[in-house]
């Protein structure tokens, strides 16, 4: 499994303030068979406005804490998560360097309460600058509806589900098994804050959902293609009974 969205670099967001919690986390995620992680710490848009550097080279300093004492699997890539509180300026596309491991994907993230039309032309400005943007956590969003959201890709974003969310009996719980069932989500991600969220969810929900080869597409063959820099491939429709993910949270303690 590869997790394309984590908040694990010390002191620099809301995950954990010294490198002990993440090392612990990363151990966690290589005996559940993750390879690679992505680190994303938050970042507005707003910010990369007034000092992209400064993020950039606040990132870099909390990547060298953390390589200095973390285990050698799974694999470190960098990137943000990126709260779109204003248009991206475009030294956010310069080299990359904000993108997920240096790829032409972008994770990005908006308020849940934003308006469709907000958010349609968010994404469409990053579309045009020829890179492609991966809406974070689509299920929590009032706007992402199963219709919104394949209007949304048509554009040519992608949309990543938390893996915890298959499993809970909640609106974004629902929303994420709905999104899914349409064929409209490519990856999923642990959203990993330094504590026990893991991409091992989202794979066990979909093999006890008898529909193993969606959860292989979205927790590594699509994740693989973002850190590769290659084109994802399509999830297709599914069903998913509600009841299943009860099933799957005993077993896990969600």
């Amino acid at each position: 499994m590869i997790d394309i969205h984590s908040h694990l670099l010390p002191g620099i967001d809301d995950g954990p303030r010294s490198v002990s919690r993440p090392v612990k986390v990363l151990n966690r995620f290589a005996a559940e068979g993750v390879t690679d992680v992505v680190l994303t710490p938050h970042a507005k848009s707003s910010v990369f406005a007034m000092d992209a550097e400064d993020m950039l080279e606040r990132r870099e300093v909390a990547m060298a804490q953390l390589t200095e004492v973390a285990p050698e699997s799974p694999r470190l890539h960098l990137g943000f998560e990126i709260m779109m509180d204003q248009p991206l300026p475009a030294a956010v596309f310069d080299h990359r360097r904000c993108a997920l491991a240096g790829s032409r994907y972008y994770l990005v993230e908006f308020y849940t309460s934003v308006a469709f039309d907000s958010i349609t032309k968010a994404l469409e400005m990053i579309c045009a600058s020829g890179v492609v943007p991966v809406i974070a956590h689509v299920e929590r969003y009032d706007a992402a509806t199963p219709e919104n959201l394949r209007f949304w890709k048509n554009l040519g974003a992608k949309a990543q589900v938390d893996a915890r969310e298959y499993l809970k009996d909640s609106a974004r719980g629902r929303n994420a098994r709905l999104l899914t069932s349409h064929g409209l989500i490519d990856l999923t991600a642990s959203d990993n804050h330094g504590d026990e969220r893991t991409m091992s969810f989202a794979r066990q929900f979909f093999e006890d959902s008898g529909c193993p080869d969606v959860g292989l597409k979205l927790c590594e063959v699509n994740p693989r293609a973002v850190i590769e820099d290659r084109e994802l491939e399509e999830v297709s429709p599914v069903k998913l009974k509600e009841g299943w993910w009860s099933r799957v949270k005993g077993a896990f303690g969600a």
